[in-house]
């Protein structure tokens, strides 16, 4: 009773939730302010580590340590410089036209203050203002910290070009030097008030400031420091190509925050910007890997990995600017472009053959930065520029723009170039006065441990380094390409003043149903999602398998990732959650123009009406763009293609494998979306399936199940021993998978409410539940705890919440936790031995018991298990409830029923898309190839770590070799679960 007095006496204590105390000023919104901390950590994650890992793996083994360090040294002192002049050099008050006054950005005086571009305001003729000065709604400390990313990203860029011979001294004094007399001023020019911005040359996220500037830079750099040993330029096999798809994937999303973050709001530009990235990603990433197989017979997957990089930098200058059918066509000619100047026309140059450009930056930053920065010329609309220009009226070509604004585009690129040009050439030529500038060939001859005293790997016999007195083979290989890029555009407010920009909340880019808050949390939770598929399980596959087929793995999930997004927004996403055509179908249509896709998001088919015609339901309509969900769907769509892949992995022809994805999502995936999500008829019946667990992982448990019983089994030899080639990169990529799950769970009530907060707690108890049950099963009948047992766990755990995650108490999602711990292991590990089926079916991970097992148990259990109280946040149909909670045998018998659908209808289109597709291309590989694997199916294999970094020579003896070597064969068996074969070296009796 005292304690209640005192309460109601004293006034509350200030805090930071009180929306009028001063750690929430009026203008701070913390929609904005999120999404810009959620971008700017995006950015991070594909310098540090994306692009680390990458430059460490696609590299020969002796450079690894080296290429790692320098991007990560570049990262680091990029911050340090920044902080301390850098950033106001390229964000404060106008110095030169194409420079700002340095100053600190280090105290709270200057951090915690609305953020402000003070250059940016821009007046017409007569001095008339005609746009306001940029300022976000949030802190300058975001601001800081955003621009730094993007800063940071360009420098660990133009080290791509050096790698393999750069005095590590040198690297260390040039890299604050070039921040500070090249990109401040690229910078500054286009994105922060200088002369190239008021002129309005248009370089929506760093198409010119970030790519074009790298790829000059690094170019030149390449010229003044040297080539690299002859031997190393004719031999320099990526050591890790598993490692550099992770850096390659961190990179793809990472590109979210870049693209994202450009407006400095989650509003509608941000939406189109995220997609267009994708897309354009995407359509370059299969226009190169298409001329690869038709120029040289086989589909690369560095080749992929290049194609997605100058997709990403093509897009960048205009990604908020254009339509989807533009962005499209942007990444057909950054496939297309880029792939020619680097695959044909650097071999007839003199000058290209002579710079020992290693990564090829200047092919996929520099070719591919101004080649979209003059598609954006042409192709940016009026409508778009109006939300995001400072320039009233601007527009491409195409939309009226006239020859003027290609003429600025190329204005722009040709300062860039020279600039860069100039100032690289004197900053290398002052510090080779000091410091040389390449290494001597001796420390050269040896590599890492020269530079570093440290090598990459430890794997020789119990764990010791590479004995450098050993003979090393002569082998060939090839390694080419990794690039990158980032970064930001200014707009509009100033003090009360309005004027077109992303900023004032009654302004197009704010329209009055757009919930910053939910748009943000989309776009990041769509983002987690395509970072469980890429790079998540592109390298949970590349490593769960032989050795031989690491690459071709990973080649299979990757191409489903990229050709998913393509139909998607052509015609998929219309069939999934567009106007009803039939009860289990909607109305194919594109997802491409401006017109669809900055209007709000709806599920036309959603709206239930009771019998006397009432309306019971209102159509699903979330608070943000039809850009935003187009995105959010297509991750969710994309994931189920890609661990359908998994029932195949060792034996699919690759070109059947890109016939069937495509019909696949069509006829398949959109079916049970639209049935089940989009307003079909399990939707209105009650079958609940709250995020995936019929839609996702049942339709590809049953799919793979029976593509694998039509594609036929692998080798016998492959099906006996099936070793992991890499474990931790394994677990790695099962964190990714895990962590990533709170996009998919969280993301599937549209918006951060209650529900996704449920959800995302219940995913993780779900799926910790479910691994410690799976290891306590692996104890007690096998006497050890398996790694790969755990990763299984985890996954079904994932899986068996799914379809009630955000329905369901939280110990409830313990006990799904428990069931999916026990009941897959037992049809895997038991059941699996006895059944002449499923020892027939050759179902190289077992996805059809960890995906499909799990996700019936799942939506059977939800239907027993959702409560009351969460369904009716969430679900469509009034009174909704599981068994337990008053719900009956109904509910129950509606959820087998929607299991009955799914199944039946995998069984069958699955059979007869492969039967077609088999008239036309063989569906499995010929044994000859089997044998082979990797090197057959795409010229590249996964490791280079023999000697110095040769690939593996064949003619070794291959018994004698343990782990990772040679065909992926250990000397004693290996217990492994994710091949489907259930085998055990101990007999259980039940």
């Amino acid at each position: 009773m005292h304690y209640a007095s005192t309460k109601m006496a004293s006034p509350p204590e200030p805090g930071p939730y009180m929306p009028d105390l001063p750690a929430v000023p009026a203008w701070l919104n913390k929609g904005d302010n999120a999404w810009q901390l959620v971008a700017a950590t995006f950015v991070g994650l594909q310098s540090m580590p994306g692009l680390v890992v990458l430059y460490g793996s696609i590299v020969k083994k002796k450079w690894a340590v080296n290429s790692a360090f320098m991007a990560m040294y570049a990262y680091a002192s990029t911050l340090i410089v920044w902080v301390l002049v850098g950033f106001r050099m390229a964000f404060g008050e106008r110095l030169l036209p194409f420079w700002a006054k340095a100053g600190p950005a280090l105290t709270q005086d200057f951090l915690i203050h609305r953020a402000v571009f003070p250059a940016t305001a821009h007046y017409g003729r007569g001095g008339v203002l005609e746009t306001p000065r940029t300022e976000p709604y949030y802190a300058e400390a975001s601001l800081v910290l955003f621009e730094f990313e993007f800063a940071a990203i360009t420098l660990v860029l133009l080290a791509g070009s050096l790698l393999g011979r750069m005095n590590i001294k040198a690297w260390m004094a040039f890299t604050p030097l070039w921040l500070l007399f090249s990109y401040t001023v690229g910078a500054f020019s286009l994105w922060g008030g200088g002369f190239l911005y008021q002129w309005g040359v248009i370089d929506y996220s760093g198409g010119y400031v970030i790519h074009l500037s790298s790829g000059i830079a690094g170019f030149t750099a390449a010229y003044w420091v040297g080539p690299r040993l002859k031997s190393d330029r004719d031999r320099f096999s990526p050591n890790n190509i598993l490692l550099m798809i992770a850096g390659g994937g961190l990179l793809w999303l990472g590109w979210a925050g870049f693209n994202g973050g450009a407006p400095y709001a989650p509003n509608v530009t941000a939406s189109v910007a995220v997609l267009n990235t994708n897309v354009s990603a995407a359509t370059s990433l299969l226009a190169w890997t298409c001329l690869d197989v038709i120029f040289f017979g086989k589909p690369s997957v560095i080749g992929a990995v290049q194609g997605m990089m100058t997709g990403l930098v093509c897009v960048t200058p205009g990604a908020g600017l254009v339509h989807t059918w533009s962005a499209m066509l942007m990444g057909m000619f950054a496939g297309i472009v880029p792939w020619f100047t680097m695959m044909i026309l650097h071999k007839k140059s003199s000058l290209l053959m002579k710079v020992d450009d290693t990564l090829a930056v200047f092919h996929t930053h520099a070719v591919a930065g101004v080649l979209g920065g003059i598609l954006t010329g042409l192709l940016a609309t009026p409508e778009l520029c109006a939300l995001d220009s400072p320039i009233p009226g601007a527009r491409g070509v195409f939309y009226g723009g006239g020859l003027v604004q290609i003429g600025k585009q190329l204005g722009g690129a040709l300062f860039v170039t020279v600039w860069n040009l100039v100032v690289t050439s004197a900053i290398l030529l002052c510090i080779g006065l000091f410091i040389p500038l390449r290494m001597p060939d001796d420390q050269l001859m040896i590599g890492d441990d020269a530079a570093h005293g440290e090598e990459a790997y430890a794997l020789w016999g119990d764990g010791e380094k590479f004995d450098v007195t050993r003979p090393e083979t002569t082998r060939t290989g090839g390694a080419s390409g990794a690039a990158m890029e980032d970064t930001v555009e200014q707009r509009l407010t100033n003090m009360g003043a309005r004027g077109p920009g992303p900023y004032a909340p009654d302004l197009p880019a704010v329209p009055a149903w757009l919930n910053k808050g939910d748009n943000a949390w989309q776009l990041a939770a769509a983002t987690f999602v395509g970072i469980q598929s890429m790079p998540g399980l592109v390298v949970l596959y590349g490593s769960i398998v032989k050795k031989k087929w690491a690459v071709n793995s990973a080649f299979m999930a990757l191409y489903a990732y990229a050709s998913t997004l393509i139909v998607w927004v052509l015609v998929g996403f219309g069939m999934a959650f567009g106007d009803r055509l039939l009860p289990f179908w909607g109305k194919a249509g594109p997802a491409l123009a401006q017109d669809f896709l900055v209007a709000r998001a709806s599920f036309p088919a959603t709206e239930r009406r009771g019998a006397d015609g009432a309306l019971v339901a209102p159509r699903t309509e979330p608070y943000y763009p039809e850009a935003s969900l187009v995105l959010f769907e297509f991750e969710l769509a994309a994931i189920t293609l890609v661990l359908l892949a998994g029932s195949l992995l060792g034996r699919m022809n690759i070109r059947a494998w890109m016939a069937f994805t495509p019909l696949w999502l069509l006829l398949s995936y959109t079916i049970c979306a639209f049935s089940l999500w989009g307003g079909g008829f399990l939707y209105h019946w009650g079958v609940i399936d709250y995020s995936g667990g019929y839609v996702v992982h049942l339709s590809s448990g049953v799919a793979g199940f029976t593509a694998a019983y039509w594609v036929g089994p692998r080798l016998k030899s492959d099906r006996e021993r099936f070793a992991p080639n890499n474990i931790l990169l394994m677990i790695a990529g099962g964190g990714l998978l895990w962590l990533g799950w709170a996009g998919f769970n969280g993301g599937a009530p549209y918006a951060p409410n209650i529900t996704a907060s449920v959800a995302v707690l219940n995913t993780n108890v779900s799926a910790a539940t479910s691994l410690l049950t799976w290891t306590c099963l692996d104890v007690i009948f096998f006497g050890k705890p398996s790694v790969i047992g755990a990763v299984q766990g985890m996954m079904t755990g994932l899986v068996c919440v799914t379809a009630g995650a955000g329905l369901v108490h939280t110990w409830s999602a313990i006990l799904m936790g428990v069931c999916a711990g026990s009941v897959p292991w037992f049809t895997m590990m038991i059941l699996h031995k006895r059944s002449a089926l499923l020892q027939k079916v050759d179902d190289t991970l077992a996805v059809f018991h960890t995906h499909a097992v799990a996700g019936f148990l799942g939506g059977v259990l939800t239907g027993l298990l959702a409560t009351p109280d969460l369904m009716a946040l969430h679900s469509h149909s009034p009174g909704a409830r599981g068994a337990f909670y008053g719900g009956g045998v109904a509910q129950v018998g509606k959820q087998l029923g929607g299991a009955l659908f799914v199944v039946a209808w995998n069984v069958a289109v699955t059979t007869a898309i492969l039967l077609g597709v088999g008239l036309v291309v063989p569906l499995r590989m010929p044994d000859d190839q089997l044998r082979i694997g990797d090197d057959a199916a795409h010229g590249e294999e996964a490791y280079a770590l023999w000697g110095d970094g040769e690939r593996f020579d064949a003619t070794r003896n291959e018994a004698a070799r343990a782990g990772a070597w040679g065909n992926g064969v250990r000397e004693e068996t290996v217990d492994h679960r994710l091949a489907g074969m259930g085998a055990r070296g101990v007999t259980i009796q039940l």
